[in-house]
């Protein structure tokens, strides 16, 4: 179970994603809320609980998942854990965006 004492980090890595580290796990994520377009790398990050607060009006999404966790949307997050195995990068995806999976 994760720490609630983890490093956590936050950065934009590209215009609709943000790079999401707690601890030596890593998430990629909508940088967007999908209620309001909050912007999440202005949000806060549950490391015990791996979620992301939007800034704006307070939903709470899984950063494993996507899921709409808590506030006023039931609109997942796409997100993707990325996972080093040695030299290889895997990734694993959570719920897709309305724009569709992440390419």
């Amino acid at each position: 179970m994760p720490d609630a004492n983890e490093t956590v980090s936050v950065r934009q890595i590209g215009e609709d994603r943000i790079r999401v580290c707690v601890g030596d796990r890593e998430f990629e994520a909508d940088a967007y809320c999908p209620h309001r377009k909050g912007h999440l790398a202005h949000g806060y990050v549950n490391a015990a609980r791996l979620r992301i607060t939007c800034p704006l009006h307070h939903s709470s999404f899984s950063l494993e998942t996507g899921e709409a966790v808590t506030g006023p949307t039931g609109t997942p997050l796409c997100v993707r854990e990325i996972l080093r195995e040695g030299l290889r990068e895997t990734v694993r995806e959570g719920a897709e965006s309305a724009a569709g999976p992440v390419a």
